[in-house]
């Protein structure tokens, strides 16, 4: 037991890190803290961790010390440091705002814990945690340092879990020669030999990926829920496995992406649906807007596809002989993942372009005193750039088997595990396209100002506020884009860093709203009132009743020209005079039926 407890606790004083600031109380989750008096608690905790499940993985380290039962509080002392109880405190004299506070445990408590459970970590010469320091804590319960003195020793203790120990000390092969190195020495540590030797046998890395461990992934954050393939030579992550994201964010992130991409996908709709009505109404550069609101209402689409058909049918596949893994670059995707990317992608970049145009066209009207109707000559030019750019990006893609899944979004679009393909097809591409448009736009103010008109100054407000909607969410999600790039390879090989969820849930919003902001552009009484005609017309239409029978008028009766022969089945004014004054008897030149002539 004494060497479990060297293996976990010495596990324990590597995950030491700071605090942070943020704090919003949340139910605990971790069942072994769930009985102690509480049920609330908040991020960071008093050991700087972010999240429950990395104060879980922490705790899980003093498991042997617990199971030891060295102390009577030592279980409350660790909860109340992992999981400190969290409070909402009334308004202060400083602050008219409520405000949430962590309570942790008291000095005396701390100091109780450290006098028992101390000198057994002095066998094995590891020292009392810096995180633990009892000079850390409040040494009674006041006001102004609010503390907990004690708890409930009598909870049923947890059970060893060797699947946890090797989860924790896998990544730790000098760790574990330093216990075999220990054990040698004490012969009362002999029974222990076999444990040891499946742990030092496990680090080596002797178990296959298709038991769930694969050695070879020892480098990355969450082994266990990576497979190593051969073929690749990658640790690719495991489909529905929480690696970067909890199971919290993933659900947030799914309500999140449904609410914008409807709205997107609704309002871009209404804008294509006026600009049917009356595409005369619309010239260049104002329809450039119209096939950039195309572009959102696609991406939107592709949105919703991947909401419709579910994570598991859109970023994961499957490999004969592994798990369900995350779809990553130079595995086969799925073809539902396949078009989610051409769509998603192909529309982002096709929206970014057809911007671009905008500020071209309207900055070489203004500059250059151009006439509009010149520009409609030059539309299949505008459309092959606007959807041929995009299209051959697209397509280099594909053949380059850029493919991957989010864990996240359940998406697929490349660089969403390798940070080579998200610097050279995302964020590259999305950061020249946005500092050309500002630069064209800068240009066309300058030339709007140097020649006014009262054209330009109202196409300068339209497209001067239509550039602050556009430019400022894309300046977030390149933002979002440069901040993965750099902290990703942080995240993939350090458990301790977590990437903030909030910054994922903003590029969400900010690559969706220029799709709804882009309806602002058909917002006039104009709109108005050819949507009332056009839902009068169609309303009158429905109610139309059905017309009465065209009513049959008899031939008439005309003089024929003098020299021509009548035709026999037409009746003419020599023949009505015949037949009024005929002789009796005489024969009718027509038949006669019920009192009618039948010509």
């Amino acid at each position: 037991m004494r060497l479990l407890l060297f293996l976990w606790f010495s596990r324990a004083l590597l995950a030491a890190s700071g605090t942070g600031t943020d704090l919003k109380c949340e139910p605990i989750k971790i069942d072994i803290c769930g009985k102690l008096g509480y049920k609330s608690t908040g991020m960071p905790n008093l050991m700087g961790h972010q999240l429950q499940g990395d104060a879980q993985a922490g705790l899980e380290t003093f498991f042997p010390l617990i199971k030891y039962d060295c102390a009577p509080d030592l279980l409350f002392f660790l909860c109340s440091v992992h999981v400190p109880m969290c409070v909402a405190l009334p308004p202060t004299p400083q602050s008219d705002q409520p405000h949430n506070q962590l309570i942790g445990p008291c000095r005396p408590m701390c100091e109780r814990v450290k006098k028992l459970c101390y000198p057994i970590l002095q066998e094995f010469n590891l020292p009392w945690p810096d995180t633990l320091e009892c000079s850390k804590f409040p040494p009674a319960n006041y006001v102004d340092h609010m503390c907990m003195d004690g708890g409930n020793s009598s909870q049923d203790l947890p059970t060893l879990n060797p699947t946890k120990a090797l989860n924790s000390l896998q990544n730790y092969p000098d760790l574990l020669k330093r216990v075999s190195d220990y054990s040698k020495g004490k012969p009362e540590l002999t029974k222990f030999d076999p444990y040891l030797k499946m742990l030092l046998e496990t680090n080596m890395h002797n178990m296959k990926p298709a038991q769930g461990f694969s050695g070879n992934c020892a480098g990355v954050s969450f082994p266990l829920n990576h497979v190593y393939l051969n073929k690749s030579k990658e640790c690719v992550p495991k489909c529905g496995a929480n690696v970067l994201f909890d199971k919290e964010d993933k659900h947030f992130a799914e309500i999140w992406l449904s609410v914008w991409s409807i709205l997107c996908f609704l309002t871009s709709l209404f804008t294509l649906v006026t600009y049917l009505l009356d595409t005369s109404r619309f010239k260049y550069p104002e329809k450039c807007i119209i096939f950039l609101n195309l572009s959102y209402n696609i991406l939107s689409i592709g949105y919703l596809l991947r909401l419709m058909v579910g994570v598991e049918g859109v970023a994961c596949t499957n490999i004969p002989g592994e798990p369900s893994l995350l779809v990553r670059q130079g595995l086969t995707p799925t073809p539902v993942c396949t078009v989610v990317l051409i769509i998603l992608y192909f529309s982002s970049l096709s929206a970014a372009v057809w911007w671009n145009i905008t500020t071209i066209s309207w900055t070489l009207i203004v500059f250059c005193s151009l006439d509009v109707k010149k520009f409609e000559s030059k539309s299949p030019l505008f459309h092959l750039i606007g959807w041929g750019l995009p299209a051959v990006q697209t397509v280099t893609v594909l053949v380059l088997h850029q493919v991957e899944g989010d864990e996240l979004t359940g998406i697929c679009l490349p660089g969403q595990q390798t940070e080579d393909s998200l610097l050279y097809q995302l964020l590259i591409p999305h950061s020249i396209f946005l500092g050309s448009a500002s630069l064209f736009f800068l240009t066309g103010v300058v030339a709007s100002i140097t020649n006014p008109g009262e054209r330009t100054r109202k196409l300068l407000a339209r497209i001067g506020i239509f550039s602050i909607f556009y430019t400022i969410p894309q300046i977030c999600v390149v933002g979002s884009l440069v901040y993965e790039w750099i902290e990703r390879p942080l995240w993939r090989t350090d458990p301790s860093h977590r990437p903030l969820v909030e910054i994922f849930m903003l590029r969400i919003a900010m690559w969706l709203i220029v799709g709804i902001i882009s309806g602002s552009w058909v917002w006039s009484q104009r709109t108005i009132r050819l949507w009332k005609g056009w839902l009068c017309s169609c309303a009158g239409y429905m109610d139309r009743r059905k017309k009465p029978p065209t009513p049959v008028f008899p031939k008439v009766a005309y003089r024929s020209a003098a020299g021509s022969e009548p035709k026999e089945n037409v009746l003419t004014l020599d023949n009505l005079a015949t037949l009024r004054r005929g002789p009796a008897g005489s024969a009718l030149p027509y038949p006669k039926e019920n009192n009618r002539i039948i010509i």
